[in-house]
């Protein structure tokens, strides 16, 4: 089915709910405004088209515009880790046993930094269950709270 710039028509009804974002053509590419909302339309699209994405692949543009959203421009390519301050913290986690804890200094102790924090030591700690907790001086207590986890799309 090709799709309409700047109309959503989906064959299933109940995408019908879905607030759509607009799209606009660029060249020969189909884009959308936001880049995160572009990665997971590409991906929705893959789907559609092609199935299921394999564990450990992202969908991405041939073309290398974040925000292009064309079918024939989307192609997997395999995830890459970050190298950085996040995936240190997760091998040490991984390291721990079940219930054992460490503190990580100088996170800050505003609510935005400490979400930061989070949302990258769970991207970076897939395989192990982790509970992120702030102390008042701007540090974090870092626990492992289980091994492996069910499956995550």
């Amino acid at each position: 089915m090709a799709a309409i710039p700047g109309v959503c028509i989906h064959a299933c009804p109940w995408f019908t709910m879905r607030r759509c974002s607009p799209t606009k053509l660029n060249g020969d590419c189909e884009e959308i405004a936001n880049p995160s909302t572009a990665f997971g339309r590409r991906r929705r699209n893959w789907i559609d088209a092609h199935g299921s994405v394999p564990e450990g692949q992202v969908v991405d543009a041939s073309c290398g515009n974040k925000h292009c959203i064309t079918l024939k421009h989307a192609y997997l390519r395999p995830r890459v880790e970050q190298p950085g301050t996040y995936r240190k913290i997760a091998d040490r986690v991984h390291r721990l046993k079940v219930g054992q804890h460490f503190v990580v200094r100088g996170v800050g102790t505003d609510e935005r930094s400490r979400n930061r924090f989070r949302s990258g030591l769970y991207a970076a700690a897939r395989s192990d269950r982790v509970s992120v907790r702030g102390l008042p001086d701007g540090s974090v207590r870092v626990t492992k709270v289980g091994e492996g986890s069910s499956v995550r799309v």
